[in-house]
């Protein structure tokens, strides 16, 4: 975690995270350089591998220019004493492993061409772009009511419910094995327990979800949405396996009116301004820096003479 707050100053400069600023120039932002370090960090981030020769003039142009919006952002970022916070940082990661430990994240970073703490470096620099643009234009990201009508007119099906029930679900490789779990649970074993006893435990640990009707086999569908609250079922084959479902509770499907539906379609329409404005926003900035980019490493991916 040092080790990320302290390259954070990369909003500084690239050569706060040691950066080589004297060679390997693909793009000088206002006598900042981005060297390959850096690149091949971003790149392999954003899944495309670490080598700059394997993909197209136009993907190794978007990288850059990514990069380039990074370093405005975060350098204004710095003006405004705008920071991301080690908490904001941890709780983004633990939403991206989802249940990955620090041994596993490593090995499938290492896939991609990158380790695990210039993977950090680089969704610490995306985080604070992010909470620098939701802050600076916060101010203007005006939902009027005429808009949330509009929408919603326009929209209405999207927000009605389908018919769901909240259930606990395991899937077991066999028939044997899922005939054992509803045996053990109608016995008054708890389900969670013994499906891990049967080395199938359940996702999330257990906690029950909410499905809904249109996600899942028709068949299956039927068989669940036919179960009373209580009730137990299984085993129920499909192509991932035999389900064992237990029924919690259910909802009836419904349809949802303007009131009901106001505060998504709000969320939605700030999130699609926020998105042109941040836009507008950064094109300013970008029009305003001077920027000259490595045509060689552009055309070719090999690296050149700023230069030429």
């Amino acid at each position: 975690m040092l080790t990320v707050m302290i390259c954070l100053a990369w909003a500084l400069g690239p050569a706060a995270c040691g950066q080589d600023t004297t060679g390997n120039a693909l793009v000088v932002i206002d006598g900042d350089v981005v060297g390959i370090v850096e690149y091949r960090a971003q790149a392999a981030f954003m899944g495309l591998g670490g080598d700059p020769g394997n993909i197209t003039p136009e993907m190794r142009r978007a990288v850059l220019e990514g990069l380039v919006r990074q370093h405005l952002v975060t350098r204004k970022a710095k003006e405004l004493s705008i920071q991301l916070l080690p908490e904001e940082l941890s709780r983004e990661e633990s939403r991206l492993r989802r249940g990955l430990d620090e041994n596993a994240l490593e090995a499938s970073l290492a896939a991609q061409g990158i380790s695990y703490g210039q993977w950090q470096e680089v969704l610490a620099r995306e985080l604070l772009v992010k909470k620098t643009l939701d802050l600076v234009l916060a101010s203007q990201l005006r939902i009027s009511t005429d808009e949330v009508r509009q929408y919603y007119k326009a929209h209405k099906d999207e927000f009605n419910q389908p018919a769901q029930v909240l259930a606990q679900h395991a899937v077991l490789p066999t028939r044997e094995l899922a005939h054992r779990l509803v045996e053990r649970v109608s016995k008054g074993e708890d389900m969670v327990e013994a499906a891990a006893a049967l080395g199938s435990p359940l996702a999330d640990e257990g906690e029950p979800n909410w499905l809904s009707r249109g996600h899942m086999p028709e068949a299956l569908e039927k068989k669940i949405f036919a179960l009373e609250p209580g009730k137990l079922a299984g085993p129920l084959s499909s192509d991932y396996g035999f389900h064992v479902v237990r029924i919690l509770d259910k909802r009836p499907a419904q349809k949802a009116d303007l009131a009901q539906a106001a505060e998504k379609i709000q969320h939605r329409l700030a999130a699609d301004k926020l998105e042109v404005l941040s836009e507008q926003w950064i094109e300013d900035l970008r029009s305003r820096a001077d920027l000259k980019f490595n045509q060689q490493f552009l055309d070719s991916g090999r690296i050149g003479d700023l230069g030429r």
